[in-house]
């Protein structure tokens, strides 16, 4: 009786910190909506002689999405989330915005998800710059995607007491063998025999990386940093050689090491640098010594945009297909099959529009998902043009629903291909009877009543079955990306195999058309209809923060906020829990890559 008190009371305890933590959350809601009606661009005005202040340790996704994290900030504009979409069009404006003279980054944490990201944000700065004006960027923690995009700045500052962590591109994967067989778990991976690139399966059955795998990784990450290390050596004036030595030998680590080798242009404070830029700003443009420079925020700025895609007579399409691939609904974080097929449908469907983008940035997912959205994909091409933009990655169901469209863009850092499928199949029976003394015991018509069970050990006629089913889905998805490229069979399953490549060696490979980002996707896709102004449509609609918030048990808004506060073990725990709920069979990259 005692301990069904203390259950109570902690039940009770709980439920009462849930609706506390509730009322708060929808206090943080109201408050956001009224701060944001309260702050029209109406109120916002830029000042002659200002500097845009773009802070990019806020979460970059490919569109603005409301983050449920901001609403707790004393300031909602300069925590919301930056939208890479928006961001192009912000920067652009600010190009010819004769009361902009430069733009000032701040670069302590940069918060993309994946290298393809960071470079697209590095062209339309570099574009920025041919308009004449300059880029000044500063960090107390400069990490390496951070640095890759602070190259572009023509100064960059460093915190005296802070750090710059420049140590070259690793792959990292964490193995679940181990702890499986301490807790009498039993899994059977099955993909198909000629499928050893595809790997994301193997943290079940292996304690270490297969030597399939291995290669891949070395590849993949070899070819990427040969992109970073050029671009960043030419925008800082070093030799390729010797920089990639500064990087090996970690020579840029300590502030007064990246100074000394020229990795950085000065060690400083922020509000030193403010002055600095100052003057520079005031004898580029030939003002007074006393001229006031002013500084205005992204957030602020983008308010000035009051509409920021105008539907016109003749539009283009975006739609965007981001996160894991699952059937059903989805989210802005989150790839669901019925939302993103009706956001085909109706793009393509609409007369006002005369092509579509559809951006992926997806490590893959559930295959049958993937199976309804490409079937979509070919669907619309038959009405108009369809040009994929790949983000950080378009991998395995990811490149599915990108093959079969009419073009592919992608950037060089882009992680795709990973065509191949695989199944888990967990079984619990040894650790439910050894570990808490439950056993099973069935009753069947036939011999295979009970084909797949994870309390029962499959018996080797659903082994065959399964073993069948993958090597079905495999040429199934060859065959697919075939014929969307124009190759054979046969060829794409010389170069398939489940194995995952980089934009820059994708493109010869043939799996992609053309270098660039989501800029250059929407280029494309105008002048396969011969547009030269157009309005932007955008699908699906985005949730909001309230929608957000009735779903914040799920998904990617708390893995963000746990991510941030728990760290790397957290995002260990993550990925342990997304493929133990894993069901059927899987159109997945591995995990982990660390840029």
């Amino acid at each position: 009786m005692k301990q069904f008190f203390k259950f109570l009371f902690a039940s009770c305890l709980g439920s009462g910190l849930a609706m506390i933590i509730s009322f708060f959350l929808i206090l943080g809601i109201i408050s956001s909506i009224i701060a944001s009606i309260g702050k029209s661009s109406d109120d916002i005005s830029v000042k002659n002689n200002s500097v845009l202040l773009v802070d990019l340790s806020n979460p970059i996704y490919d569109r603005e999405v409301e983050d449920i994290s901001s609403m707790f900030s004393a300031d909602g504009i300069n925590n919301k989330a930056i939208g890479l979409t928006e961001f192009i069009q912000v920067i652009d404006k600010a190009k010819n915005d004769k009361n902009i003279k430069a733009i000032m980054l701040n670069l302590s944490v940069f918060q993309a998800n994946g290298m393809a990201t960071a470079q697209e944000i590095r062209e339309v700065l570099q574009d920025f710059k041919t308009s004449g004006k300059k880029i000044y960027a500063y960090g107390d923690m400069i990490d390496q995607k951070s640095y890759y995009v602070a190259t572009v700045a023509d100064k960059i500052m460093l915190n005296p007491a802070g750090m710059l962590t420049l140590s070259g591109m690793g792959g990292e994967v964490m193995y679940y063998k181990d702890l499986i067989n301490k807790l009498d778990i039993d899994v059977d991976l099955i993909r198909p025999t000629n499928n050893a690139y595809k790997s994301a399966g193997e943290t079940y059955i292996m304690n270490h990386m297969s030597d399939s795998n291995r290669v891949q990784t070395r590849q993949y990450l070899t070819s990427i940093w040969s992109v970073l290390s050029s671009q960043i050596a030419a925008s800082r004036n070093i030799n390729e050689t010797k920089f990639n030595d500064l990087v090996a030998s970690l020579q840029g680590f300590l502030p007064q090491d990246a100074y000394k080798n020229k990795l950085i242009d000065y060690l400083g404070f922020k509000s030193d640098y403010k002055d600095t830029i100052n003057k520079y700003v005031i004898a580029q443009n030939k003002l007074s010594k006393n001229s006031k420079i002013n500084y205005i925020s992204y957030g602020a700025y983008r308010k000035t945009i009051a509409d920021m895609n105008k539907v016109q007579t003749d539009n283009i399409a975006i739609v965007y297909a981001y996160g894991d691939v699952n059937q059903g609904k989805g989210s802005d974080l989150s790839i669901g099959s019925e939302t993103v097929c009706k956001a085909i449908e109706k793009a393509a469907n609409n007369d006002k529009v005369k092509a579509i983008v559809l951006r992926v940035n997806s490590p893959g997912g559930d295959a049958i998902a993937s199976e309804l959205i490409t079937n979509e994909v070919i669907k619309a091409k038959r009405k108009k043009p369809v040009i994929v933009s790949m983000g950080d990655m378009a991998a395995s169901a990811g490149y599915e629903m990108s093959s079969n469209a009419s073009y592919i863009v992608a950037n060089q850092t882009t992680l795709t291909g990973s065509i191949g499928v695989f199944g888990v199949l967990p079984n619990f029976n040894r650790a439910l009877k050894n570990k808490i003394g439950i056993t099973f015991d069935t009753v069947k018509t036939h011999s295979n009543s009970n084909p797949i069970s994870v309390t029962t050990p499959m018996t080797a006629d659903a082994k065959m079955m399964m073993q069948r089913n993958v090597e079905n889905f495999y040429t199934n998805f060859i065959t697919k990306v075939a014929q969307g490229r124009g190759k054979t069979p046969q060829y794409i399953n010389t170069i398939a195999k489940g194995r995952v490549w980089s934009g820059v060696d994708a493109k010869p490979l043939g799996l992609i058309d053309e270098f660039g980002g989501l800029k250059k996707a929407i280029q494309v896709a105008a002048a396969k209809v011969n547009l030269k102004s157009y309005g932007i449509i955008t699908y699906p609609k985005i949730q909001g923060i309230f929608a957000q918030f009735i779903d914040t048990q799920s998904n990617e808004v708390k893995m963000k906020s746990l991510t941030k506060e728990l760290g790397k073990p957290y995002t260990f725990f993550l990925q342990l829990r997304d493929i133990a709920q894993m069901q059927g069979v899987q159109m997945r990259m591995d995990y982990i890559i660390n840029f």
